[in-house]
């Protein structure tokens, strides 16, 4: 568990005391809290909310003074609890009897004072001392736990010296930039780490001028390998007479540029440096990125000017912004259309901005490549889907409307505007219940609230012109979200024709049944009283014509059943076999008069018909050759 409580605040005298008493006495608090300034006492009577506070309550305490008598939770359990988790936060246990066996109990137990309590001034600015020396000693101690701890684990190097520049005291990042163990550095002298050849004459200048308070600079050092390394280095002096030597490496300018030149290298994106104080400002350098994005090797493009890479789609106010630009020593990005050394074409946003050196001239322009081909096409995209959306939207035969969960109006497209006779200023910010009489303000949220996203649905309404009249429409929805907001997409047809045609369909229902009833009744019973009588008339006689009779009755009884299921279900009712047509002609020419005409069948195809309607249409046929045909 971490300890510390707080992070270190200011040791001198003028910083608060926050403590907590820990008991039933008020006044005793009060009192406590008038003998130093700097207190700020806290009251908790209940030992449990006293820890609870502790752990992280309302305040990050220096010292907890507590009473012995406590209700539930004695004051020694109460230290118990509090050295468990904060074993270096000050407390003083206080009773009310001298006791020394509490009082080696309670010090035995980890309390740092045992103080017995009574009611008089001297012993309250004893108890008010105490307190402060508790808290100022604890705080001391966190603060060189704090330092020792940020000084061990520092990146920088730092020994403390004594008064004569030796080493007692060397980190471990000491160690690792001399190159030495820790224990190898206590001991030698600050002196023996620098070159003869560069501090030694003015070294005790340097340690003198360190002693008066602090000295910096950079040298050279001697590692423990004898390699030599390049470091920035300060002394400072201590109240007790010591120094503080700190040092971190400091790399050479060869080093740093190579850093420079290494990071270019590596970067994610296409970098070239050209060189203006020579003819044509030719690049002078590249990065690999440069060359993965063109295709150009660097011997290829060293020497040149970035204009290489334009080409005819090049965009000529582009090229002159840039050159522009160079011209005038000024920063500019812009977009070009650029070629790749295999002639492909790609989008390039290039950013140039010069780089002075000290003296305030330009050494080098640095042009940044970024290759964003993709998000130009998406933009190309993008605006033929727009313009292309924007189109629909205007010159579909629909009426089109966009509106708020609220019902209100955001666009309308010019057809809605001509259909219903009003402006598009006029329509915009109307509600869809203000044109739709038939809609509901209530049952429409719901309706729309209910709607499955991005999908579209259908359904029925109406809509009112200007001029008063309605028509019935149908209706496409579809819920979107544009730029964060939920809007809806109507797609609307006027359906006043196909409400027509279904109420004349229904008409003509109508009529169909009243003719089936005709059928049904007014043929069928004479044709059944016929079939009767031939049945009576073949007990009477025997004829070749009675066997041709009954096949023609039973042929005008199977017709009447086909017309009835046609009239009642259309089309619905046909039922498509596969009919062998030689078949069916044979059968045909026999429910046909043909008197002395003969049929000659001479073909096996079959076909996929309603053998009912096939047979009406033969013995049709057969019927008007036998009775309009020629003999002759």
């Amino acid at each position: 568990m971490d300890t510390s409580r707080d992070a270190p605040r200011s040791l001198s005298k003028p910083a608060s005391i926050a403590v907590l008493y820990v008991g039933g006495g008020c006044d005793f608090a009060a009192r406590l809290e008038r003998e130093r300034e700097r207190f700020t006492v806290h009251t908790e009577s209940d030992p449990r909310a006293a820890l609870d506070r502790i752990r992280g309550g309302d305040a990050a305490f220096d010292c907890v003074v507590c009473d012995y008598d406590l209700p539930a939770l004695g004051g020694l359990d109460v230290l118990d609890r509090v050295r468990a988790e904060f074993p270096e936060l000050p407390f003083i246990l206080v009773t009310e009897q001298s006791d020394d066996e509490v009082a080696n109990e309670a010090i035995s137990a980890g309390a740092t004072d045992h103080f017995r309590k009574r009611d008089d001034a001297a012993r309250h600015q004893l108890l008010a001392a105490r307190i402060e020396n508790a808290a100022e000693r604890a705080r001391t101690s966190r603060a060189l736990e704090w330092g020792l701890t940020a000084v061990e684990t520092a990146r920088d190097a730092v020994c403390v010296l004594d008064e004569d520049g030796t080493v007692e005291y060397a980190n471990a990042a000491s160690a690792t930039l001399l190159g030495s163990d820790r224990e190898g550095l206590v001991g030698r002298r600050w002196g023996s780490f620098v070159p003869d050849d560069e501090l030694q004459p003015t070294r005790d200048a340097i340690l003198s001028e360190a002693r008066e308070g602090r000295w910096s600079g950079r040298s050279s050092l001697v590692r423990g390998d004898g390699d030599r390394i390049e470091v920035e280095h300060t002394l400072t002096s201590t109240s007790d007479g010591s120094l503080v030597w700190t040092a971190s490496r400091s790399d050479t300018l060869e080093e740093r540029l190579s850093r420079r030149e290494r990071a270019m290298d590596e970067a994610p994106i296409g970098i070239v440096l050209t060189d203006p104080s020579q003819t044509d400002n030719p690049i002078v350098y590249v990065n690999d990125e440069f060359t993965a994005l063109t295709g150009y090797s660097r011997d290829e493009v060293l020497g040149r000017n970035c204009r290489f890479l334009q080409g005819e789609a090049t965009d000529e106010d582009a090229v002159a912004e840039l050159r522009a630009a160079v011209d005038e020593r000024e920063a500019v990005t812009t977009e070009l259309l650029n070629y790749r050394k295999d002639g492909t074409e790609f989008w390039n946003r290039v950013r140039i901005a010069p780089l002075f050196d000290d003296d305030g001239v330009i050494d080098f322009f640095v042009g940044f490549q970024d290759d964003i081909t993709p998000r130009k096409t998406y933009e190309e995209l993008l605006r033929s889907n727009t313009a292309r959306l924007e189109a629909l939207f205007e010159h579909s035969p629909d009426l089109v409307v966009v509106h708020t969960d609220d019902g209100s109006i955001r666009d309308v497209n010019q057809r809605m505007c001509e259909e219903l006779g009003y402006s598009e200023a006029e329509l915009v910010g109307k509600t869809v219940w203000e044109l739709d009489p038939t809609s509901d303000p209530e049952r429409s949220r719901s309706f729309w609230a209910g709607l499955p996203p991005n999908e579209p649905t259908r359904f029925e309404g109406a809509l009112e012109r200007r001029d008063g009249t309605t028509f019935p429409t149908e209706v496409h929805l579809i819920e979107l979200n544009v730029d964060g907001e939920d809007l809806f997409v109507a797609m609307i047809r006027d359906i006043s024709e196909q409400k027509q045609r279904e109420a004349e369909l229904v008409e003509q229902n109508e009529r169909l049944d009243r003719f089936a009833s005709v059928v049904s009744h007014d043929l069928r019973n004479p044709l059944q009283v016929a079939m009767g009588r031939l049945e009576l008339l073949a007990d009477d006689c025997d004829s070749d014509h009675i066997d041709d009779i009954s096949r023609a009755l039973d042929r005008m009884d199977d017709l009447i059943s086909d017309l009835l299921v046609l009239a009642h279900d259309g089309n619905d009712a046909m039922d498509i076999q596969s009919v062998a047509l030689s078949d069916l002609a044979r059968t045909c020419w026999q429910n046909v008069m043909t008197g002395d005409a003969t049929l000659t069948v001479e073909t096996e195809l079959v076909l996929d018909a309603n053998p009912e309607q096939l047979q009406q249409l033969l013995e049709n046929l057969f019927r008007n050759a036998v009775e309009h045909g020629s003999t002759g």
